[in-house]
This record gives C-alpha cells, structure tokens and sequence, in this order.
C-alpha cells in the first residue's frame, strides 16, 4: 500500500486493503470504509448505530480485489480490473441527509460473457466485545443504583455505547427496514437474487452477467429517518459528492500535491464536524471516536472552527450558541457539554448533569475568544443578545451574559491576587492525562487573551466600566505571565510552576503566547529557537528519527503527575505528535517566513500517509497505536495555509478599528 497525493488534493491509493481506512461526516452522521469497499460503521450524529456491512465482489467465481483508491470529501472510489473487465466502487454520503450510497459500475472490454457476483452481509448488531458490553451495562446501571448521575459527566459515560437497531424486516422488492429509535431503510437499484435473514443479520445476492461492450451498474445505501423515495436519493446525493469535491479542489490551489492534499482533507474534516442534532443542539463536534454519547467541546470546537470562519460562520454561531448553554451559573464551563435529547427521562442519563469532564480551566477562555474571532470575521452582533437556555437551570440569559460570566470565573481563580489564576493539580485542561498546577504557561496565556478579547466585546459595546477593568486585569495577568512563567536562562516560558516545584521543559502549548501576541519580540525570537527541539528531525536525543513535532521535550520528570497514555515516554500528552498543535506552531513560523514552518506543517501529514492514514490524526508517536482520525481541531494546518496563503489575518489578531470596534 502506497499513498500519493494529487493536484486537485485527492488522495491515490495503490494496493488498498483492509487496514486503510476512509472516514466522512456530514451533518447527519459519520461512515467509514475501508480499501475492500466495507461501511465498517454508520454512526448517526444524534447517537445510535446504523448498521455496517461488508461485500465479497467475484468476477467468474473468482474473488476481485481493487487495485487503487481514490478519497477526497465525501468520496471514497475503488477500482481495478480483471480479465477484460473493469470495475469500479464509489462510496459517498448525502450532503445534509443520514444517507450512506454505494455504486458499482462494471464494464466490459472483453470478447465473451461473463458473471459478476456480489454478495453484501448486512449487519445491524454493534461489532463489540462482551468486555465492552458489560462496561456499557455497568456505566448505564452503576451511577442510577447509587443515585449519582453526576457520574456520567465525571468518566462513566465514556463506557456507553449506543444504541443500536433492535429487529430487521425484510419486505418484497429487497429493500430492508431495520426498527429502533431511529427508522433505517436499506434499498438497492436492482432487486437481490437471494436473501437470507439470521436475527439482525443479512445476506444479499447478485448474480449478473455481462455481455461484451456491456455496463452494468448497481447502487445500494442506507437511509436513516422517512424518506419518500430512498432509490432516488442515491443520484442526489452522487451529485452533491462530486459538487463538494470540486469545490474543495477548486477553492485553493498550491504547487506542492502534499500541501494542497493537507488543505483539502482538512477543511473537510473541519465541515465534517459540524453535526445537526435534536432539540436545535447543533455545533463542532471533536471526531468519530467522540460522537457517542454526542457532545460539543469548548477547546476542540474553538481549534476547528478557525478553518470554518471564513467558509461557515453560521455553524460557528450555532456552537456557540450550543456550549453557552453549559456555562455553569457561577461562570465555569466543562471541557464539553452533552446534547441535551440525552438528558430526558427516557434517555441513558435521566436526572444527569449535562456537563463533560466539569470545570476546565481552558473552557472559559475558549468561549469568549471564539466569541471574539466569530465577531471580528462576521460583525454580527446581534449573536450577542440570542437568549441561552442553561442546560442547568433552564433559566435563560443572553450570549454575552455567559460570556462575561465565564470572564468572571476565570478572574476569581487568581486566588490571591498575584495576577495569575490558580489551577488545581488536577487534569483539567487540555493535557487531561497530566496533573498540571498551581500556575499552568497555556492557561494563563489563554486566561490574559480571553481578558483582552473582552475587553475589546465591551469596549465595542461601550460597557466602558467592564472594558477598564477587563484591560487591567490583563496587564496584571500578563505582567505575572512574564515575571513568573518565563525561564529567562532557557529562553522560553516554563510549562507549569507550583510552589516547590517546576516542570521547565518547553511544552508546544506554551506557543499560545505567541499565537496571542502576549511575549516580547526578543522573547518570541528565543521562544521559537527553543521551539526546535520538539522537531525530530533536530533532536537526536529522542529515539526514533525523524517522524515530526513532539509535544514536549524533554519529556515529564515528575511522573506522579501524569496517569493513562500520558504514563508513558513519547505517548499522547508525554511527546506525542498533536497536528493541531503543528497548525499553531507552523503558523507562527509561516508568519515570520522562517523556512521551517513547511517541515513543522507537512510533516505530520506526510508521516500520516506513509502509515495508511487518510484523514487527519488526533495524535501520534512511532510506538504506539495512534488517535482517532477525521478529528476536527487537526485542521488546524488546514486554517494556518488559508491564512498565509491568502494573506488572511487570523480572527484572533485582527487590529481595533472599523464598523462597531470604534
């Protein structure tokens, strides 16, 4: 298996198998395929388990197997050819609807009949462990027998899987209904030769000849809610994928294959988070592998909506207005909040806290500047009086109350008034497996740019008092930052100081500080000179080669303050590589023109493809299994190359001045 990036920013797959794997999103749900032409998982934004099926292709009794893939946006196509045949799979998904299609299209080139053969095993079972059964059983039990539901928020609701079809119907004509919470349709353009049904599995059959100079073409897919006519879905939605895809093409162009290939996969990753969900819930969601239960999370959708603004600004604005609604009444915010239509009586968390992991120290922060960047791109201000309903409470309160109400929890955590707020030794921030404490370089920085993005959101709206005192809370902040948080003698801020202890090692997040014009010119000069040793290529002291940007370097001393993945040398928070962080670090570096920033952009991506990895990684490290893919903030690469391509000025450093800012 080879992977070769294109000009138009596809992907060609020579030798595809059934390790390389394609995932899509559109509002409605999340595929994946892989190079044998299998839909390993239909998972429905709003939380339930469509089904998957696999399909056995024989030319002549014999088994076919498809010599090079082709994947951009919602498109996955399969080919090869076989003894004066040629064959052709395209996989793709409705625009908007929860409808998943698949076309083969067969032709001849040969001088004698043949028989093409197809055999599709429909499954509408969740493919899991009796280990993961019983932790779904025990996180769906456990918190209700002991009356804590404030358990699900905490870790349990990560055991849940979701719910899946409950009985198969099969009716004449060969098109399928499989009956649970949400209806599911399965239809094809020609009826099946043969059908057989075994609980929620299926077996369909086709024996086609074909003539010579003949075509033959079968379509098949899954349709998720009522839909009238299914069959002509499949064309609809054809030709919305080649639509799509030439509109990914087209949009931006550069020279290098492997730089238009990284702008083209992320900006459709970042579009295939945006997830439409029950009860008007509708926002960024982090990836497949965080879809169920479905949540939005501040940070993550703060990194993905970069690449959105200029393109999306509507989904923007339904995110914030979905996580405003899990800002607590004192102003604290979770690192997500679930979708509501899970917190009915019925649902798997009755009389549960609509929180994800509770209090974060970067949430807040996250909040109110993408309320800030939203602004500067769209001048919409009337986002700001749209009325939140808590998820807490109920009771409502405008955009901007949240916000400044997160402001103002942020603010009361500077517990003695030196300027910096105090974090617990606690993971909770965006190194999660880490217990980061007392003063963390990334939440502080965070802390003094939300301070001046309010400030700028009240001086904008003439509150004048609130702008004086957001503004001097920032020099103070900011004051602290520099006078405590930066290590002068290694030239760079420290990752996080508590009394009697100093982790000073240079951790990437402290890039923030640069991304958000908080250190002095002579300080960004040494910061980004120490930044080199996270590249591997620079850093012999790491084992492994060249294989990208480490998080950290050197790694952790004290290791009683990491737990989980992060446990281990070079794995998730303990130097891995994070793109999104390679999005942020890269940008600095393409604004300076420093010729690094192409290594420090591409690199994650180039190792991606040697690996099989088509869509972007959460994270990764040579010796471990990587995270999840198609996940949204690594299209943060995608937003550094719009914004230097384009001499785009990124939301988050646009100048005062114009329209309402004056």
């Amino acid at each position: 298996m080879r992977v070769f990036p294109q000009p138009d920013g596809a992907l060609r797959i020579e030798d595809p198998d059934a390790h390389v794997l394609y995932d899509m999103g559109n509002p409605r749900l999340f595929v994946r395929f892989d190079g044998r032409g299998h839909a390993l998982h239909l998972l429905l934004a709003d939380g339930f388990y469509a089904g998957a099926w696999e399909l056995d292709l024989t030319v002549d009794q014999q088994a076919f197997r498809f010599r090079e893939g082709r994947a951009i946006g919602r498109r996955w196509t399969l080919e090869g050819a076989s003894d004066g045949l040629e064959v052709r799979l395209s996989s793709f998904i409705s625009e908007e609807a929860p409808g998943v299609f698949q076309v083969l299209t067969v032709r001849s080139r040969g001088d004698r009949k043949q028989g093409i053969g197809l055999r599709i095993h429909l499954r509408f079972t969740l493919p899991t462990s009796w280990r993961d059964r019983w932790r779904s059983a025990l996180a769906q039990r456990i918190p209700r027998w002991i009356a804590q539901p404030r358990w699900w928020s905490e870790g349990w609701a990560k055991g849940l899987l979701p719910p899946a079809p409950e009985r198969v119907q099969i009716f004449p004509g060969g098109w399928i209904r499989g009956d649970g919470r949400v209806p599911l349709r399965w239809v094809s353009s020609i009826a099946p030769g043969e059908i057989r049904a075994r609980g929620r599995e299926v077996d369909l059959r086709w024996d086609l000849p074909i003539s010579p100079g003949e075509t033959v073409r079968l379509a098949w897919g899954m349709v998720a809610g009522s839909t009238e006519n299914p069959t002509a879905e499949i064309e609809t939605a054809h030709e919305a994928a080649l639509r799509y895809e030439e509109w990914l093409s087209r949009l931006h162009r550069w020279e290098d294959p492997l730089l238009q290939s990284l702008f083209v996969a992320g900006l459709n990753t970042a579009i295939a988070m945006y997830k439409s969900l029950p009860d008007g819930f509708a926002g960024l969601v982090a990836g497949p592998d965080y879809a169920y239960p479905p949540r939005l999370y501040f940070r993550d959708g703060y990194w993905t909506a970069q690449a959105l603004l200029f393109f999306r600004p509507e989904w923007v604005r339904r995110h914030l207005l979905s996580i405003a609604r899990g800002v607590g009444e004192n102003g604290a915010c979770p690192s997500g909040v679930f979708a509501p239509h899970l917190l009915h009586p019925e649902g798997p968390m009755p009389g549960g806290l609509p929180d994800w992991l509770p209090d974060h120290l970067d949430a807040p922060a996250f909040l109110v500047l993408l309320v800030h960047d939203y602004l500067r791109v769209t001048e919409d201000w009337q986002v700001l009086e749209e009325r939140v309903p808590s998820l807490h409470t109920g009771r409502e309160r405008p955009l901007w109350a949240a916000a400044r109400s997160a402001l103002m929890y942020l603010i009361s955590r500077d517990s003695n008034g030196d300027g910096l707020v105090e974090k617990p030794d606690a993971p909770n921030d965006w190194a999660d497996n880490v217990r980061r404490g007392t003063w963390v370089t990334y939440d502080q920085a965070l802390y003094v740019a939300a301070l001046r993005a309010g400030c700028m959101i009240a001086r904008a709206l003439r509150e004048e008092r609130l702008a004086e005192h957001l503004a001097s809370r920032a020099w103070e902040a900011q004051r602290a930052l520099n006078t405590i948080l930066w290590d002068p003698a290694r030239g760079h801020y420290v990752n996080y100081r508590r009394p009697n202890y100093v982790e000073d090692h240079f951790s990437i997040d402290t890039l923030v500080t640069l991304l958000y014009g908080l250190a002095e010119r002579e300080q960004a000069h040494r910061i980004l000179a120490a930044a080199r040793s996270l590249q591997t290529r620079y850093n012999p002291k790491q084992p492994y080669g060249d294989w990208g940007v480490m998080s950290v370097f050197p790694l952790y001393r004290n290791r009683r303050d990491l737990f989980g993945r992060s446990a281990h040398p070079y794995r998730y928070h303990n130097g891995a590589d994070w793109p999104y962080w390679d999005g942020v670090y890269g940008w600095l570096l393409l604004q300076r023109e420093d010729p690094d920033w192409k290594y420090v952009l591409t690199r994650w991506w180039s190792y991606s493809l040697e690996n099989g990895w088509l869509t972007p990684v959460e994270y990764y490290s040579p010796p471990y299994p990587r995270g999840g893919l198609l996940q949204g903030w690594s299209a943060m690469p995608a937003a550094a190359l719009l914004w230097g391509k384009e001499r785009i000025c990124p939301p988050h450093l646009l100048a005062l001045g114009g329209g309402a800012w004056e």
